[in-house]
């Protein structure tokens, strides 16, 4: 079973609630980055990907879903899936994790300590 068909239901509920997505394959993980319409839209995905996996264990698929009503100000957000560091998350927007750990001061106690589901503010 390819990654796609084993997140088929995800891609299906993201293409009805309107969000707007690419996806990239390779070393057996699956990328989807996008933007949905709401944060109930994007709220909905993520239950769905927990529904699928439950406690994000498997390892093969970044969900980095964003809300269109987050409107500039030069910050993004990134929701941390199992396997995330912040060197890597750090590594996908360009920047370095000094910048991610600096701006998340007030949810992260240690660079080291992150956790599925925390959603972090990425600077641009």
């Amino acid at each position: 079973m390819s990654l796609q068909e084993k997140y088929v239901s995800l891609l299906e509920l993201a293409n009805a609630n309107g969000t707007a997505y690419e996806l990239t394959e390779g070393d057996g993980v699956l990328h989807i980055n996008g933007t949905a319409p709401s944060t109930e839209a994007k709220d909905a995905l993520w239950a769905e990907y927990e529904r699928l996996d439950p406690e994000f264990r498997a390892g093969d698929l970044i969900l980095n879903i964003t809300t269109g009503d987050a409107a500039g100000g030069g910050m993004n957000t990134y929701t941390v899936v199992s396997g995330d560091s912040l060197s890597k998350i750090a590594s996908k927007y360009g920047i370095q994790w000094k910048a991610i750990w600096d701006h998340n001061r007030d949810i992260l106690n240690h660079p080291d300590k992150i956790y599925p589901g925390q959603e972090l503010k990425i600077p641009s």
